[in-house]
């Protein structure tokens, strides 16, 4: 299991997708003094950056060197600075699936349902679940450096925290998050969380409350039943049902899902930003994701 000895900083990313192209030996352990001087930061947290970087999908390592994957590609041409909310949104999809290293951030999206808790409460539930898989009880020293100050500086440290609205302390020594509904994410980063699932479901049909529940996309974006809907038949419309749709026929509410890779819709999302009409944008990620895809294998493609 991966160890999240801290969250991480918006900063770190930024600087991990602008830098690893030209230093793809940057998390290996003989690196780790040139990666503190390139990310700026300790030791310790050199180890973070790296976890919480391939949990958010957009490094991976091959053949004893780090890369960035296609994702973290796409950002590094289009938002380098990664100032746009949507792949913040992306990012966060990756970090609270099912599948996600990071499975307590995953479990504060999918099975904690308090918007007004304190430490205890929360606390109390994690070391519940954990205990369902796991013979040995968490220890105390586990939750407090490895789950509840790494999940913390997460929220403190990047806009998942108070901007998306997923996390803010009060007095007293309470935190909330805002309701459901609070904030909508990009239709085109819903329609890519919603390929991925299907993916990893081995899915092409949902019903639509499935989706509301415990890692489904619904969950994961805190979004209720009438946005979830919404955002399904904006889906639809947008890309003429070329990625998904929602056919509400006899009541039954059921979600189409194409075959189509998923990363397809992140550069979609970037050409929508630059005024091309949702179906021209997913042609042109079509285009720019098969490109990427054949030339992922050139070592000197992005230096």
């Amino acid at each position: 299991m991966a160890k999240f000895e801290f969250g991480f900083e918006e900063s770190w990313l930024r600087l991990i997708i602008k830098k690893l192209p030209n230093h793809p030996n940057l998390f290996l352990p003989s690196a780790v003094e040139e990666a503190q001087g390139i990310l700026r930061i300790g030791k310790l947290k050199v180890g973070a950056a790296k976890v919480w970087a391939e949990s958010a999908g957009i490094i991976t390592k091959k053949k004893n060197q780090f890369m960035l994957t296609t994702l973290g590609h796409l950002i590094r041409k289009h938002d380098p600075d990664m100032d746009d909310d949507g792949i913040w949104w992306a990012i966060h999809y990756n970090l609270a699936k099912q599948s996600s290293p990071a499975w307590f951030y995953s479990f504060y999206f999918n099975e904690f349902t308090n918007d007004i808790f304190d430490r205890k409460s929360l606390e109390d539930e994690l070391r519940a679940w954990w205990n369902k898989d796991h013979e040995k009880p968490m220890t105390d020293s586990t939750f407090d450096k490895l789950i509840f100050s790494p999940l913390i500086q997460v929220f403190e440290g990047t806009r998942l925290g108070k901007d998306l609205g997923f996390f803010q302390p009060q007095e007293k020594n309470n935190f909330c998050r805002q309701s459901i509904g609070y904030k909508l994410p990009p239709a085109a980063i819903v329609a890519y969380s919603l390929l991925d699932w299907a993916i990893e479901q081995q899915r092409k049909s949902v019903h639509l409350e499935k989706l509301l529940e415990p890692w489904g996309v619904g969950r994961i974006f805190r979004l209720d039943r009438t946005s979830l809907d919404e955002i399904l038949i904006q889906i639809g419309d947008y890309y003429n049902k070329q990625v998904g749709w929602v056919s509400h026929t006899a009541g039954l509410n059921s979600v189409s899902i194409m075959d189509l890779n998923p990363l397809i819709l992140i550069s979609a999302y970037y050409h929508e930003l630059d005024g091309d009409s949702p179906e021209v944008a997913l042609e042109k990620g079509k285009s720019e994701i098969l490109e990427l895809e054949k030339m992922q294998t050139t070592p000197t493609l992005f230096s």
